[in-house]
């Protein structure tokens, strides 16, 4: 039992029974007697009843008149009949009429009756618990700024709030002479979606479209709350709308402006790689046709220095030479800028390629002028990395030429190629110990044409680095330098292990 007392009233006319119920059970409830049903009224006016008991037979008004008016009244109290075993047909009246939870026959059992008002105490607790929730439904409805119904299985509306009433446009007396079909654009759709969700294998949310008196369509998402049978055949559900007729608009509009974005950069994507094409295309001929002149302008310049020396002539000498250094450093050039657009437009075969190997090899093939250089590379087999075997090797020649030209001042120079595996990359670095290079402007290095020595110190073009870089990016990796003044250099090569999706080249 609750810790609270449970109020119960007793009426009786005789005082036996009265002092007998009042002896038996004063302990645990809080007990309220009367004579007559007259005076039950009267304490009931003053008083509250969790539970009310009637005796039946009573002169004046006997239990089943007063049970009655107790339900009319007071229909939240729980009421129990107190009768003889040969009063059947006034129990029967008892509950028609007074709505009676039970029936107990004198003379009673105090357990019996004991039990039976602990049962019709948690009986009221229930209603009274029923009765809390309804009002805060009730309020929660009416408050809302959803439109929220409660309709019948079969369609009918069965309540509307006043947001409903705003939405539609009608009063709630007009809703409830209406089905949800009257409304809704596609209602066999809404059937089956409410037929899913039922099952429990529908959406939260429900996506509808509801006409307005006025023709307007509007844009609805329904939360739907299945209210069991509640009562009905039909059953009922709690419907709540939200307009989501802006929203709907603006994800039209968001869908038109990605897809003219998508044209617009469909197209441009088009124009730019026509224009790379173009400037491959461009930059290849140009020189290709450069190389030739040249080669005839270096022929010539090599046929005046004979002559000077025959002639014996130190001016035309010194500038014959000077052509020739000229020409030489242009024929250089337009020979890198060559190999640029031919990396550029090859096709990448990847192939497993053992890095030691290839980088040996490409040392192998440098003019080192006799000088003393150590070259330690990954022993064979612990550096596979899957690139395109011949563009690895211009690249790999393209750095280890700039090693060895960087290490030119220092009287044992070192150069190193270590490989590591960082994840989904493979990691390749080309270091060595020469005169290194300002590390403010490293983000230049991989330029076209970019220098950070002077050409006197330094010979070269400036296209080695790019070409590295071209290389690097057509197998969807990246690269960057470190380095410091007169404290050697690294270059960092990063491989993906799987092919990139293609695309656009990156120009550099």
């Amino acid at each position: 039992m609750n810790d609270e007392r449970i109020k119960v009233l007793y009426v009786d006319d005789e005082e036996g029974n009265l002092l007998a119920f009042r002896a038996g059970f004063r302990r645990e409830l809080e007990v309220f007697t009367a004579k007559s049903g007259q005076e039950g009224l009267a304490l009931l006016e003053n008083t509250p009843m969790q539970v009310v008991i009637s005796d039946q037979r009573m002169p004046g008004m006997n239990g089943t008149e007063f049970l009655t008016q107790v339900r009319e009244r007071w229909p939240r109290a729980v009421r129990i009949m107190l009768t003889g075993y040969s009063d059947l047909q006034g129990v029967v009246d008892a509950v028609n009429r007074g709505g009676i939870h039970a029936y107990i026959t004198k003379p009673w059992d105090d357990a019996d009756l004991r039990l039976r008002i602990q049962q019709a105490y948690e009986l009221h607790a229930l209603k009274e618990e029923r009765e809390r929730l309804y009002e805060r439904f009730q309020q929660v409805f009416a408050s809302s700024s959803d439109p929220i119904f409660i309709v019948e299985g079969n369609g009918r509306l069965h309540d509307a709030n006043p947001a409903a009433e705003k939405l539609f446009r009608l009063t709630r007396e007009q809703l409830l002479t209406c089905r949800s079909q009257d409304f809704v654009v596609d209602p066999v759709r809404l059937s089956k979606d409410l037929q899913a969700k039922r099952r429990g294998s529908g959406p939260e949310d429900i996506e509808l479209g509801l006409r307005m008196a006025d023709g307007r369509i509007l844009d609805c998402l329904l939360t739907a709350t299945w209210l069991r049978g509640a009562g009905r055949a039909t059953g009922l559900f709690q419907a709540v709308l939200k307009d989501i007729t802006d929203r709907k608009q603006e994800e039209l509009r968001l869908k038109e402006l990605n897809r003219q974005l998508d044209q617009r950069v469909a197209v441009r994507t088009k124009q730019l790689k026509e224009a790379l094409e173009d400037l491959n295309s461009f930059s290849f001929s140009v020189a290709h046709d450069l190389r030739s002149p040249l080669k005839s302008l270096k022929s010539m310049a090599d046929h005046l220095s004979i002559l000077s020396v025959m002639n014996v002539d130190p001016e035309m000498r010194q500038v014959t030479d000077r052509m020739n250094v000229a020409l030489s450093r242009l024929i250089l050039l337009v020979d890198d800028l060559l190999r640029f657009a031919r990396t550029d437009n090859h096709a990448i075969e990847r192939q497993d390629v053992d890095l030691g190997q290839v980088a040996r090899e490409c040392f192998n093939e440098l003019v080192h002028d006799g000088r003393d250089i150590t070259l330690i590379v990954p022993p064979p087999g612990t550096a596979v990395i899957p690139m395109d075997p011949a563009m690895l090797r211009v690249a790999m020649t393209n750095l280890l030429a700039n090693a060895v030209k960087f290490t030119r001042t220092r009287e044992q120079a070192v150069i190193e190629v270590e490989h590591d595996v960082v994840r989904d990359h493979h990691v390749v670095t080309v270091k060595d110990n020469g005169v290194g290079f300002d590390p403010s402007k490293g983000s230049q290095l991989f330029g076209v044409f970019k220098r950070l020595h002077r050409p006197e110190q330094f010979e070269g073009t400036g296209i080695g680095l790019a070409i590295v870089q071209r290389v690097v990016q057509k197998h969807g990796g990246s690269c960057w330098a470190e380095g410091k003044v007169d404290g050697g250099a690294m270059v960092h090569l990063r491989i993906p292990m799987a092919a990139a999706d293609g695309g656009l080249r990156i120009a550099v």
